[in-house]
């Protein structure tokens, strides 16, 4: 196979592959690798978990004690300890915050924040927004 075509089909070929990893909503396991992931959808803030208030100091997926107000937040695939830009696309507001728990269990969400992230980026009354998450390198 000449050289020009079989670096097209490798580079195609890896596209098919990688396209499953970052495709946003409805995918479960973790993302092989966050660079370039970005997901446009619901955002909440987690003050609560299965029903009942979550335990300030309780223990996250990551380990580390929950704290409402670290920037910090939980997603379904992104790995633990990734770094994510936040935009709140109803008022523009930006945040980074780490993923550090796995989350949110709502159909149709695709980021809890804490109740610190929620208040900076505007939508702790209404309890949700649409946002856009962008992981960081």
């Amino acid at each position: 196979m000449p050289r020009v075509r079989r670096f097209v089909f490798l580079a195609a070929a890896a596209g098919f592959l990688l396209a499953g990893c970052v495709a946003p909503g409805g995918r479960h396991g973790v993302v092989a690798g966050p660079r370039g992931y970005v997901e446009v959808g619901l955002a909440s803030w987690y003050g609560m978990d299965r029903g009942r208030v979550k335990e300030h100091g309780g223990a996250t997926a990551s380990g580390r004690p929950f704290d409402q107000n670290a920037l910090t937040a939980a997603h379904k695939t992104l790995p633990l300890g990734s770094r994510v830009k936040v935009t709140n696309l109803e008022n523009g507001r930006t945040l980074v915050v780490v993923i550090n728990d796995r989350g949110p269990y709502i159909s149709g969400r695709i980021i809890d924040m804490t109740l610190r992230g929620a208040r900076i980026l505007g939508f702790k009354e209404a309890g949700t927004a649409k946002v856009r998450i962008e992981a960081l390198p």
